[in-house]
């Protein structure tokens, strides 16, 4: 079963002037309207922001401000290494840890089994693997603004760079400056900028990986997220803020004006906006080097929806192109939303986010948190088209609790997160958190909740979700770590099935076959979480009582460290050939200094490597890689710093840090090989312009 595509009617407004509060109606649904005149955009979009600063102006004496809605030896060729075919991830290395199969996520390292690519800071970095075990430097392309991560497509020798520019720190002179900032119509000497930041996209031609190609850069205004792959079709997810002064100069009127003409003094500033003042706008630097300026809506604006009894005060938006067009024509769909959670699977897009802005829960304090859940086809390349939507309660912030399975969506919410303590009699105790599975079906344009489980742990939010196949696994957390079992292969009926309760938490499960889960978290006792890197096995083959089969804590001497794994799954490396485990671990160690009378701190890099008997699920430590040593003790830097992500290469790991990229053999994890990088400093963040 597939979700089907959807055409939408206009966006029916209503004409209810500059006080805007409406009716207070609590819809248990909702769908995506699709613009048909950038007329009725403009006019909601101001509606949307005047019930915006009204309902600061209304809670500006409150202290409640509501809820975010979330070169050595060398190495000896690997036995069998291209002598038995291409080779293939999976089975001669590791790739990245994608949630879903078919599905690539972009990270900042990407690897075709013959090379490594990474961003180190404003460049992109090539690296050979003649041989495994070996590494080469093949170029390094200087990139503008922070990379954050890229995709590859080793079949159309394309890759995308995904950067961050930040627009305040632009330097005079540069293209970009006048376009995105602007003197304040009623205080000339006052610079506000459009948006904070720009998102970039680069694409290279790299079939020569000694000096990749440019082929196009184009920058949107936003946030960017996440992107995904799937065949060579990449999507982008992004999110703006619609941004303006007139949306916080209302504290120049309050006092003298009062509550009223401030509020119509704003009514009258919004209306007397254009609608390229609050839609994100995209700008394409063209061969010359000067740069075109295009809004993401069409002619008519159809690109852009708006869901149903809903209100924010941003913009998602996903973009599409497929690497094989030349021309890289970018397709957009936008959703005026407030910041969603981007989820993909091979044939669908899911965007999740709260269904009232911040300011709504203070007007209507008694009103449940609500999800809007929107699905979008993704079958064609290089096109998104809109599907359907829903709604159920709760909160997510995190890929892992939304899930497609033959046709059906499920999602793990924590109802009552956020206690609304303005709205709470003395002595009165606020509402429990509780956490929920819901699943979803298409029902025509309405996405329906057709199961669902709820009231898991009170008092207690989701830490971590997994699921698989027709089974889910949540962890919750307050003192322990409770880890439940749910059935899910009846959509009606998904049940709670068994739950363990173990100390400290569980951040990221990983599924090892049918009947095992290998995570990392913290450990802990009865009385909460000690916040030492562990990691830990679970037996859930009878699924009603699932055991902890193994538990290893890898934190410091000292006790305290923490692992880019615990919260970016990307840095979770599992190798299931040699059934080794690698994170990075970082940590610091100390000594006394007698004549100064102070401690000496030393900031330690480490990728450990962990042993997983996936029969009996036991645990045990190979050895640690130290990049320490790339990191002198008086640089006194506070960043990047960490071993950030390893790739397993036949009978080698490499780990990759911001200083270097070593190669060590995974029998006894000796070095074998090392490049150094540059590394990150605060001025990289320009290129040629």
């Amino acid at each position: 079963m597939k979700l089907q595509r959807l055409l939408l009617p206009a966006l029916a407004l209503a004409a209810c002037g500059d006080n805007l509060k409406g009716e207070h109606i609590v819809a248990k649904t909702t769908q995506l309207t699709q613009y048909q005149t950038c007329a009725a955009l403009e006019a909601d979009l101001e509606d949307m922001l005047i019930r915006d600063v009204h309902g600061q102006i209304d809670r500006r004496n409150s202290y409640g401000w509501g809820e975010d809605s979330g070169g050595d030896d060398g190495a000896e060729p690997s036995a069998g290494d291209d002598n038995g075919g291409p080779r293939q991830e999976g089975e001669d290395f590791s790739g990245t840890n994608n949630q879903e199969d078919g599905v690539d996520e972009a990270d900042l390292v990407k690897t075709d089994g013959y090379h490594i690519y990474t961003v180190n800071g404003n460049r992109l970095h090539i690296f050979g693997v003649p041989e495994f075990g070996q590494l080469t430097d093949e170029s390094a392309t200087p990139l503008e603004g922070h990379p954050q991560q890229i995709l590859l497509d080793k079949d159309a020798n394309r890759l995308v760079v995904f950067s961050i520019v930040n627009t305040d720190t632009l330097p005079e002179g540069h293209p970009l400056r006048d376009l995105v900032g602007n003197n304040e119509p009623d205080n000339q000497d006052y610079w506000y900028w459009r948006t904070p930041y720009l998102s970039k996209l680069t694409t290279f031609d790299i079939t020569d990986r000694t000096e990749p190609t440019l082929l196009r850069e184009a920058y949107f205004e936003g946030w960017y997220q996440t992107a995904r792959k799937v065949d060579s079709s990449v999507r982008i997810s992004s999110y703006a803020s619609i941004d303006n002064p007139v949306l916080w100069n209302w504290y120049r009127y309050i006092e003298e004006q009062g509550e009223d003409a401030t509020k119509q003094i704003v009514a009258e500033q919004v209306r007397a906006l254009t609608l390229a003042d609050m839609i994100p706008q995209v700008y394409v630097r063209t061969p010359d080097g000067q740069f075109t300026t295009t809004s993401l809506s069409t002619a008519n604006c159809n690109s852009f929806y708006r869901p149903t009894d809903s209100h924010a005060r941003g913009v998602a938006s996903i973009m599409s192109f497929d690497l094989n067009d030349d021309e890289l024509t970018i397709d957009s769909d936008n959703v005026i939303s407030n910041y969603a959670t981007f989820y993909s699977s091979q044939d669908n897009i899911v965007l999740t986010e709260s269904a009232h802005d911040w300011w709504w829960f203070y007007t209507y304090p008694e009103d449940p948190d609500q999800l809007n859940v929107h699905a979008f086809d993704i079958r064609t390349p290089g096109e998104t088209h809109y599907a359907g939507s829903g709604r159920v309660e709760g909160i997510l912030w995190d890929q892992f609790q939304i899930s497609e399975y033959e046709g059906a969506l499920r999602i793990a919410t924590t109802t009552d997160m956020f206690a609304r303590w303005w709205n709470l009699e003395e002595g009165e105790e606020p509402p429990q958190p509780a956490s929920h599975v819901y699943v979803l079906e298409q029902q025509g344009s309405q996405l329906v909740t057709v199961g669902h489980v709820g009231g898991i742990a009170p008092g207690e939010t989701i830490q971590s979700a997994r699921f698989a196949g027709d089974k889910a696994y949540l962890v919750t957390f307050r003192n322990t770590d409770p880890l439940f079992t749910l059935d899910l292969s009846d959509n009606t009926n998904p049940r709670v099935i068994g739950h363990l309760e173990v100390p400290g938490f569980s951040s990221y499960i990983h599924p090892l076959g049918d009947d095992k889960l290998l995570t990392i978290g913290v450990g802990g006792d009865e009385t909460g979480a000690n916040w030492r890197t562990t990691i830990s096995t679970f037996d859930v083959s009878d699924f009603a009582n699932p055991t902890r089969s193994g538990v290893l804590d890898i934190a410091g001497e000292d006790g305290w460290s923490w692992s880019e794994a615990q919260w970016d799954h990307h840095a979770f490396t599992y190798w299931a050939p040699k059934q080794l485990l690698a994170v990075p671990q970082s940590t610091y160690e100390y000594d006394y200094d007698d004549e100064t009378g102070y401690y000496n701190y030393r900031y330690l890099s480490k990728l450990e490597l962990v042993n997983v008997n996936e029969e009996t699920g036991a645990l045990s430590r190979k050895g640690a890689i130290d990049h320490t040593q790339f990191y002198p003790p008086d640089d006194n830097r506070w960043y990047y710093l960490d071993i950030r992500r390893s790739i397993f290469m036949g009978d080698y790991v490499y780990a990759i840090s911001d200083k270097a990229i070593t190669v060590h053999r995974t029998s006894d994890l000796g070095q074998v090989a090392v490049q150094e990088m540059p590394g990150y400093s605060p001025d990289d963040w320009w290129w040629w312009w």
